[in-house]
């Protein structure tokens, strides 16, 4: 396929980190661009939103304020004939014309991408006649704890990465001109050419290679790139193929073994054990969180994950009637203080063992709301201290199933041990669109009607996911 001349592509800034990424997604979005174009996910749209959000606070910097010195540009665009760049700031000394580039990231901390990004706006900047001085990165500061209205100086940290970007300019102009000559190429579709961005799920790849086995050696997310790209070069692409001889850790192999004989291995004595060590009552306990760059409720950081829900399910003793209580702010309470209350309320009867999935969060949030409630802090040190995650049945490999496909989330267990359960007829089927629409509820200005029906849906969602927990329980105990 010719390429179209290069007077006629003008490189953004957007392709270029795309190009760095990865060349060949960056070759498709030139050539095949309809190949590229998805539509709008909900994720996509709210951290959009999130960026907006930044970009407005960032805006009320105290070094952005009028002055007679200096000029202070927002979202200004540099360009070339061949490239293009939107500057978040642009601040520009009235006496010399020397101006400073600064970039807003909804990040806490300046990450190596960040250098690159500069280093292109500075390099487009200059070409189109401009002097630049110091150039900056924006970011939120992590120890930012909100206290009523937001102050922009102390929400924000600021930056300066002048020697760092500038010692990436010769790189910079060097990868610009291999981007150009990269889209002048017939690029050569080769699994073991995957980037580490995307693996197997990279759309060149795809279009190239549609047959792709269902069950690839992907699954073995703690296989080094090294060893991967050395069994693709060799064609083995499904986990199958993966030779007896070929020299792996004892759990790579026993997940290989598996999809080869497709049956479970189940390590039934084990898991007897780990259940006879639990204590009642069990209390089964999911959290559903909300985290953003800009904290939205008093007493939270930059973004620190808050619990707006809780769902438990209870087994007071064996043989005894589950119950189940649950929580759900509506944005209208004093969000983490209630959640706290309420949990410690339904947990009154005593606490034997708390059974979660993926310890580490529910521990983390634990933590968090013990250090914003002193007076709470002794019963969630108990919590802790008296939970176990359910996962690790799975992850330790006690019970393993082939269509696990080396994973073990709930996700991935649920429809496997209890296929009688369904997310997906919820209307709020995963963690991530219980996080965005319960935002959407909480603090926009939504219907009363849409509000009710998001709130219904949380509801039914997190209940969902220790029902699930409870089931999978069931079927460990009946082992």
């Amino acid at each position: 396929m010719a390429s179209a001349p290069r007077s006629q592509y003008r490189l953004s800034k957007t392709s270029y980190m795309q190009f760095l990424i990865c060349p060949n997604e960056f070759w498709l979005s030139v050539h095949q661009p309809l190949l590229m174009a998805q539509a709008e996910t909900l994720e996509y749209a709210h951290r959009r939103q999130e960026g907006y959000e930044v970009e407005r606070y960032a805006k009320l910097l105290s070094r952005f304020a009028d002055n007679e010195e200096y000029t202070v540009d927002f979202q200004r665009t540099f360009q070339t004939a061949d490239l293009a760049a939107r500057s978040d700031v642009v601040v520009t000394d009235k006496a010399t014309g020397i101006i400073d580039i600064y970039e807003i990231k909804a990040s806490s901390k300046v990450k190596d991408e960040h250098y690159d990004d500069l280093a292109f706006q500075k390099v487009t900047a200059m070409r189109s006649g401009a002097t630049v001085g110091s150039t900056f990165v924006i970011t939120l500061n992590s120890d930012y704890v909100r206290n009523g209205e937001i102050d922009a100086d102390e929400l924000f940290t600021i930056t300066e990465v002048t020697e760092t970007v500038d010692a990436k300019l010769a790189g910079t102009e060097a990868t610009i001109e291999a981007a150009f000559n990269y889209l002048k190429t017939e690029p050569r579709a080769a699994l073991d050419e995957y980037c580490k961005a995307n693996g197997l799920d990279c759309r060149f790849i795809q279009l190239n290679f549609p047959d792709l086995p269902e069950r690839t050696i992907f699954e073995l997310y703690t296989l080094k790139h090294d060893k991967r790209r050395e069994l693709l070069r060799e064609g083995i692409v499904d986990i199958r193929d993966i030779p007896d001889e070929y020299k792996l850790s004892d759990k790579q192999r026993a997940h290989v073994n598996l999809a080869k004989i497709n049956e479970p291995k189940i390590e039934a004595e084990a898991i007897r054990e780990k259940l006879d060590s639990w204590e009642y009552p069990l209390h089964f306990l999911d959290y559903e969180t909300f985290a953003y760059a800009v904290p939205q409720f008093d007493g939270i950081k930059p973004f620190q994950q808050m619990v707006f829900q809780y769902s438990l399910h209870t087994i007071d003793a064996p043989g005894a009637e589950m119950t189940h209580s649950e929580y759900l702010s509506r944005g209208d309470d004093a969000l983490s203080r209630s959640v706290a209350e309420s949990l410690r309320e339904a947990m009154s009867g005593g606490i034997g063992t708390v059974l979660v999935w993926y310890e580490s969060f529910e521990k983390g949030r634990n933590d968090e709301m013990a250090a914003m409630f002193p007076d709470l802090a002794d019963f969630f040190n108990e919590v802790n201290a008296k939970t176990y995650d359910l996962m690790k049945i799975f992850s330790e490999n006690l019970y393993i199933h082939p269509e696990f496909k080396g994973r073990n989330s709930i996700k991935k267990v649920m429809p496997v041990l209890v296929p009688t359960l369904d997310y997906t007829a919820l209307g709020i089927s995963d963690g991530l669109a219980a996080t965005i629409k319960w935002f959407h509820a909480a603090k926009r200005n939504l219907p009363d009607a849409e509000r009710e029906t998001i709130f219904q849906d949380l509801l039914e969602y997190c209940t969902l996911d220790t029902m699930a927990m409870v089931r999978i329980y069931d079927v460990l105990r009946k082992l």
